[in-house]
């Protein structure tokens, strides 16, 4: 890590303290590494909204430069909500570059999310995430194992070791039985035997009903209750609980029964162990194992609900599932987390589709999603005042007129959302369109009345996707300039002159054709861009990752 930060401005003009933090100069201009460490022990609610607009992109900040660093932020700060932090970081002045041409009006937010800390694996300047310990940055790192470890940054000694949260049900758990281990495997095919984990050697069945075949558990876990070992399996239909004391079946429970059963977890809440599970509709319910009720159930706004991780957060029992887009059954790249007690929604994390890690130190949580994405779970208010986006990529965007106003049109591979084009709301409900429609079809040739939200007629449907379509055409003069891994196109008017607009991936530039075609501005997204469209009023619409932005030229 160098002490000239990118941007040519001296390390020197810099000093350490929280104010750096909400400096939008420093932000922009500074090393990566120097931000990143004033990021780690953020105070307020200005200096932890300036973290997390660092933190949404910082895999970026480590190898841009200033100017590019500026328009990201600019970016990230009003997917935040934060117009005027928006305003401000874009407004920087920079030493051997022009000052920034296009502001950004508004933005949405599915890509960010202020619990995030950054990426494990990161190899840029600014490293793997630093958290606060005791009032003192340490790194969030993996172990060989895959466990997390908090680690001081110069030294690298460990600073403190988070101890995994909660139990995953497997195909085997383990248990103490009379003060020895030992293995419980099921199958599927009958009663779950007992192993010597040291031998493999069988040392018995778990009991059934003799006059029945049975529960056949395919997944288990071990818990303990009036101090005594028992295991829990998942026959498909509901639960069986095993006393291992006795090898003996303790009890029956059908947990969903408007649900087929998806997924499960065994928790500690009161000091008595409970059951929490997941349907396929998306059914939430929890249930006392002691005495066999359910005492809670909700519905998740997911379906096919997967991957149940134990959380805390402010001391407080959490769980983290992912499931599917009911719209189209397509998975998620988002957690819901849950509050246990009382049973609701509390929040949605953007961890990707990969597996889900948590660990608690010091009452603090951290999950760790696809990627190395990290996050802390605390009971701090969160900040910004992010809008949400689609929850897939956006494929197809657009601009019209809706009852005299200026809307905006974006579309997923499964719904199509309706935005105001000056303020950035939400108009209605998101449009569902057919499963397994092509994203771009969704958009423009499954054209609905966007006031009634029915599908158009064939013969409006067909002129209005015609229309939609024409922005998109590409002159054989204009289709020349476009450069090979083309993510996106489209043509418009900017400020009175005619322009093309060409994507590749997370770079869009902008060609002015009023004369001899020429790059007139180059600009920078967090994520893909693989939408792009131009208002009449000159403005650009981008579809970058699930969010979309709407720029306009100074």
């Amino acid at each position: 890590m160098s002490g000239e930060p990118a941007g040519g401005v001296p390390a020197a003009e810099h000093t350490t303290g929280q104010a750096q933090v909400t400096d939008h100069r420093f932000l922009v201009a500074a090393d990566p590494g120097e931000v990143a460490t004033g990021l780690a022990t953020a105070r307020g609610p200005a200096a932890r909204l300036a973290a997390a607009v660092y933190r949404a992109s910082a895999e970026a900040h480590g190898t841009a430069d200033a100017a590019t660093r500026r328009q990201i932020l600019a970016l990230d700060a009003a997917r935040f909500g934060d117009r005027a932090l928006s305003d401000g970081l874009a407004a920087v002045a920079l030493p051997q570059a022009p000052d920034a041409r296009w502001r950004v009006d508004w933005a949405t937010g599915s890509g960010v999310h202020p619990r995030f800390l950054g990426l494990l694996g990161a190899t840029d300047a600014a490293g793997p995430p630093l958290v606060d310990v005791d009032g003192r940055p340490a790194v969030l790192v993996r172990d060989r194992d895959g466990a997390l470890l908090l680690r001081d940054p110069v030294t690298g000694d460990p600073v403190l070791r988070p101890s995994a949260a909660g139990s995953v049900p497997g195909q085997e758990c383990s248990a103490l039985l009379d003060g020895r281990p030992v293995t419980v495997r099921c199958d599927g095919n009958g009663a779950p035997t007992l192993l010597d984990p040291a031998t493999g050697e069988p040392l018995g069945t778990l009991a059934t009903d003799e006059n029945e075949p049975g529960p056949a558990p395919s997944t288990v876990a071990a818990l303990t209750f009036d101090g005594r070992p028992h295991v829990l399996g998942d026959d498909g239909a509901g639960f069986a609980l095993w006393d291992l004391t006795t090898s003996g079946l303790a009890s029956r429970i059908v947990v969903l029964e408007d649900d087929d059963l998806r997924t499960w977890a065994v928790l500690e809440l009161d000091g008595r162990p409970h059951v929490v599970v997941g349907g396929f509709r998306g059914t939430i319910g929890i249930w006392d194992l002691q005495a066999g009720a359910r005492v809670a159930e909700e519905c998740s706004e997911d379906v096919d609900l997967r991957q149940p991780v134990a959380a805390a957060v402010g001391g407080r029992p959490h769980l983290l599932t992912v499931g599917s887009d009911p719209c189209g059954g397509e998975p998620l790249g988002e957690a819901e987390l849950w509050s246990l007690d009382p049973l609701r929604r509390v929040d949605r994390l953007p961890v990707g589709r990969g597996g889900l890690t948590t660990a608690v130190a010091n009452g603090r949580c951290w999950v760790v999603g696809e990627g190395g994405r990290a996050f802390e779970l605390s009971d701090t208010p969160p900040v910004g005042c992010r809008t949400p986006g689609h929850r897939a990529v956006v494929r197809a965007i657009a601009s019209t007129v809706l009852d005299g106003r200026p809307v905006v049109v974006s579309g997923d591979d499964e719904v199509l959302r309706l935005w105001d084009l000056a303020t950035g709301e939400p108009l209605g409900p998101p449009l569902s369109a057919a499963p397994h429609v092509d994203a771009h079809e969704s958009a423009a040739e499954r054209v609905r009345d966007l006031a009634s939200g029915a599908e158009a007629a064939a013969e409006a449907a067909a002129e209005t996707a015609r229309q939609a379509g024409e922005g998109a055409v590409l002159a054989p003069e204009v289709a020349a300039l476009a450069p090979e891994g083309l993510t996106a196109a489209a043509t418009g008017t900017v400020d009175g002159r005619p322009v093309a607009l060409f994507a590749v991936r997370h770079r869009v530039r902008v060609w002015d054709l009023s004369g001899e075609p020429a790059v007139s501005d180059e600009l920078a997204f967090p994520e893909p861009v693989a939408a792009l469209a131009v208002t009449a009023d000159g403005r650009v619409l981008a579809g970058f990752g699930h969010d979309l932005a709407v720029l306009s030229p100074h």
